[in-house]
């Protein structure tokens, strides 16, 4: 079942109260991955206010655990019960499902299975894994930087497509923005080291 149709079902069924993160639980087998990394990263993609401190940290950690697991070699995710316990209001909830829905069809219009080495083999299956854990990880930092949510989040859901679809090409898409993502991040830290360097030398002549 593609993303979308799942985010549909949960616009019906949620309408009127409150969206909890363990739905995603009864996602399993080969999509279970794709989708639970796919619906925990949609509130990152679209800037409304979440009233949750350390909800990124906290989404993050859940993408990172299923990554690693991915990477592991696991056939089906599993969710600790505290990220499972998450709830999203009914208004939030259907404000992001139907925007992440929006930007979801056109992308999902443009997948389909390919490039199966990437989407079917146990080795793009790790390696896909620790692209997850990685961006979660860059995803879940708390700095007040523009975009350094919204890079790695998007980079996690071209990566989910591919899974959910089995297409390669997406995936491949993901690795790059991998890259892309990786290289932001490190110029941030380069220039934050740079400052930090240079107030550090002006302490020292003062």
């Amino acid at each position: 079942m593609k993303l979308s149709q799942i985010l549909s079902q949960l616009l019906v069924e949620y309408a009127d109260r409150p969206l909890p993160l363990s739905v995603l639980l009864n996602q399993v087998g080969s999509s279970g991955f794709g989708t639970i990394s796919g619906i925990l990263t949609m509130p990152m993609l679209i800037p409304l206010p979440i009233p949750l401190a350390g909800f990124s940290t906290l989404v993050g950690s859940g993408i990172i655990m299923a990554g690693c697991q991915l990477a592991l070699g696991y056939e089906k995710p599993y969710l600790p019960q505290r990220i499972a316990r998450i709830e999203l209001s009914p208004a939030a909830s259907q404000k992001i499902l139907k925007n992440i829905n929006r930007l979801l069809q056109p992308l999902e219009r443009m997948s389909r299975h390919r490039f199966s080495r990437f989407s079917n083999s146990w080795w793009g299956s790790r390696i896909t894994g620790v692209c997850l854990a990685w961006d979660a990880l860059l995803m879940s930092l708390p700095l007040p930087i523009p975009l350094t949510n919204l890079i790695p989040a998007y980079t996690i859901l071209f990566l989910a497509i591919g899974l959910l679809e089995f297409d390669g090409l997406f995936i491949l898409i993901g690795y790059g923005m991998t890259m892309v993502t990786t290289i932001f991040f490190a110029s941030i830290a380069g220039t934050i080291w740079q400052l930090a360097s240079h107030w550090l030398q002006v302490l020292i002549k003062s």
